[in-house]
């Protein structure tokens, strides 16, 4: 996959299929519409091309009365998802408050049709770009009849739980409901971060943790609680547990991920790996003894690891 940065020059290409939106995520219903974008290609003999934007658009024009946005993957692991799905090529545009005040007409004309070379354009049921979101189907097919390209739309993905969307995977997330996350995105939802030197408070308790700082501030970390998980350590996957929450039972009132590894004793300090979050075992909660709090931390592990091998991390 050939990754192209703004401002961008005419790509070196003889045409396109393109989709446009900022793909947090990259869930079940945005593998729709990039698979959409593939065959299209393939049929009109084009390249495959996705443009999405840095930072997510809600960062840079964030309203004063809403709660900050929280994100479901960061560059890296978006670009990673991406690549895995075949795409040719990948155009990351810069949003800046001046590219906000772009109309959608112009940008379709400028840089979609000019500069890309699109002859057909992917978009979500309900998709619109562009300064107050005028770049919407009705837009885009009048534009399409002049600048001679196609529109098509992709409907919506639809489970038990709902239509599947970036909102209602964050939503899912706060609530703790890492299991329809995981039915949404088509996989666990992750959170990666490099381990750092805790209080040893496990340690000290004979469950040992490993400390994660996530890199990126505006990843989301899923709700308070006690979590089955698996983590990836040097290209390996372990069964673990994991706890997100400020340790109420400590008083410290920081805010850790602490993942205890099944069967693992090695030094990973300074390591980066990876948290899969398969289900929620329990809220967060304060204990009055160090021995209340080691009685919960075993069931707490046997019950994660009794989920894990019954197979819910398929």
């Amino acid at each position: 996959m050939n990754i192209f940065k703004s401002p961008i020059e005419e790509l070196p290409y003889k045409s396109t299929v393109v989709t446009v939106g900022t793909f947090d995520g990259v869930h079940k219903g945005h593998q729709d519409i990039i698979n959409k974008v593939n065959n299209e290609s393939s049929l009109l003999g084009a390249l495959s091309v996705l443009v999405t934007f840095e930072p997510h658009p809600k960062l840079v024009v964030q309203h004063k009365n809403r709660p900050p946005i929280h994100l479901l993957t960061n560059r890296d692991e978006k670009v990673a998802l991406l690549e895995s799905m075949g795409l040719d090529v990948l155009v990351v545009s810069q949003f800046t408050p001046e590219f906000a005040s772009t109309s959608a007409e112009e940008f379709v004309r400028e840089t979609l049709v000019k500069k890309i070379k699109m002859r057909s354009i992917i978009i979500g049921h309900d998709h619109a770009f562009g300064r107050n979101r005028e770049g919407n189907e009705s837009l885009l097919k009048m534009l399409g009849s002049e600048l001679g390209f196609q529109v098509h739309a992709v409907k919506p993905r639809k489970i038990k739980a709902g239509i599947i969307s970036s909102t209602s995977i964050r939503c899912s997330l706060e609530n703790g409901d890492v299991e329809i996350a995981k039915q949404y995105l088509g996989r666990a939802y992750s959170v990666s971060g490099l381990v750092v030197k805790g209080r040893m408070q496990g340690r000290k308790l004979g469950y040992p943790t490993a400390n994660i700082f996530p890199g990126d501030l505006d990843k989301l970390v899923p709700k308070a609680g006690i979590y089955a998980t698996t983590v990836e350590i040097d290209g390996q996957m372990f069964n673990s547990v994991t706890y997100v929450g400020a340790r109420p039972t400590f008083k410290d009132n920081d805010f850790v991920i602490e993942v205890h590894v099944d069967q693992f004793d090695k030094d990973i300090y300074g390591e980066k790996i990876t948290v899969f979050f398969h289900s929620y075992l329990r809220s967060d909660q304060k204990f009055t003894s160090k021995e209340e709090l080691v009685k919960s931390i075993k069931a707490d592990k046997q019950n994660a690891i009794k989920y894990l091998h019954n197979g819910g991390i398929n």
